[in-house]
């Protein structure tokens, strides 16, 4: 954000708070000096000049982006990242599990990798053929490698009269040109998903849109606990749900983790600042107040999943509200944590995260020092 920006954000902070821009460039350095870093951007974002909203206590419970990858990597190995990473990967993991995750219906692999009773194509005349005579629409497509929705695809049916994929936005292509067009080397090749039919009782708010859940467990010394929860609210046309700073329109709420009622919806403003909400911009019914449908299984899904991934112990899950009940789509190994902070409008340095983090040290010393004493040992006998 660039310096003119800056100072406009810092005037119209002083004019909505009263408070000075001296007074304001004081706190973002402590900000940017304290654990969670925050940087100026974030700083009016969050409306951390706001005295009304906000006291020394709570502004130095906001996480900045500089931060995130830091407290992520207290929490979790970086050699299970490949179940973040890739998704062909996690879901192979999952089925050993039997955690439950939305049906793949094909793979497009050159390089055949492939999941368990799933067919996988190698080449694209052979997807094309599929995707003309046998496949089932809709079909959500990613890559296995990719985050935020990057080169996913939302495939509404086929048009056999122009032998054309059609798009979810009715924009359409040759299916042999939608085939040629998967790069497959950096993807780890695509996966083709059935699109979930959502939970009924979400159809009526958001439309025939597929809803998701992003709900954060923390793994401390009594075990799994959910720490924070958001329910992304697509809108539009989009494809995806991610909110991105309010960018695609979509809204975000934040779910309170002890009996699943959603507190508090926001969403873009015209000036790009954040708004609170009541009803979907689509339908018009009430997002808020109500309860997300079967949270008791969305909680026995996350605690269950948290504890078959020992690797990780902040665990950022990506959960699907499907009809049949919900289903665990994706873990992010460095979640963000602004989708949380914007959402409830409250920092994600709880005192729970706080005592966690404090004993992921000691645990991480007390290995170090078993590792240290273990390599002394093996070098005495050596030398004996």
């Amino acid at each position: 954000m660039n310096l003119s920006l800056l100072l406009a954000r810092a005037q119209q902070a002083k004019r909505q708070s009263g408070k000075s821009i001296l007074t304001q460039i004081l706190e973002i350095t402590r900000l940017r000096k304290a654990y969670g870093q925050i940087g100026p951007s974030e700083y009016f974002d969050y409306g951390l000049f706001d005295e009304k909203k906000h006291n020394e206590g709570s502004r130095q419970e906001f996480v900045g982006w500089n931060a995130e990858s830091l407290i992520n990597n207290q929490f979790n190995k970086v050699e299970w990242a490949a179940l973040s990473l890739d998704k062909i990967v996690f879901y192979t993991f999952l089925e050993g599990a039997g955690i439950p995750y939305p049906k793949v219906q094909v793979l497009f692999s050159t390089s055949g990798r492939f999941l368990r009773e799933t067919p996988t194509f190698t080449t694209s005349h052979s997807l094309a053929d599929y995707l003309k005579t046998q496949a089932v629409y809709p079909i959500f497509v990613k890559p296995s490698h990719g985050n935020f929705g990057r080169g996913s695809f939302f495939l509404s049916h086929y048009d056999e009269a122009s032998d054309s994929i059609v798009f979810r936005d009715g924009t359409q292509l040759t299916v042999l040109q939608f085939t040629d067009s998967l790069e497959t080397k950096l993807s780890g090749g695509y996966i083709f998903q059935n699109v979930f039919p959502p939970h009924p009782s979400l159809v009526e708010i958001c439309g025939p849109r597929s809803c998701t859940l992003r709900i954060v467990v923390v793994v401390d010394k009594q075990g799994p606990q959910l720490l924070r929860a958001v329910w992304k609210i697509p809108t539009g046309h989009n494809v995806i749900d991610n909110f991105q700073h309010g960018r695609t329109g979509n809204l975000v709420a934040s779910v309170n983790v002890q009996n699943g009622e959603v507190k508090r919806v926001i969403g873009s403003g015209e000036n790009g600042e954040f708004i609170e909400v009541t009803t979907h911009p689509d339908t018009g019914k009430s997002v808020s107040p109500m309860t997300i449908p079967d949270w008791p299984a969305i909680e026995d899904l996350c605690l269950r999943s948290a504890r078959v991934i020992p690797g990780y112990r902040l665990l950022h899950f990506d959960i699907a509200l499907a009809e049949s009940g919900p289903a665990l789509l994706e873990v992010n190994f460095r979640g963000n944590m602004d989708l949380l902070q914007h959402a409830s409008g409250k920092g994600f340095l709880t005192p729970v995260l706080t005592t966690a983090l404090e004993d992921q040290r000691v645990l991480r010393k007390e290995i170090s020092e078993i590792v240290q004493r273990t390599l002394r040992e093996q070098q005495g006998n050596t030398g004996a």
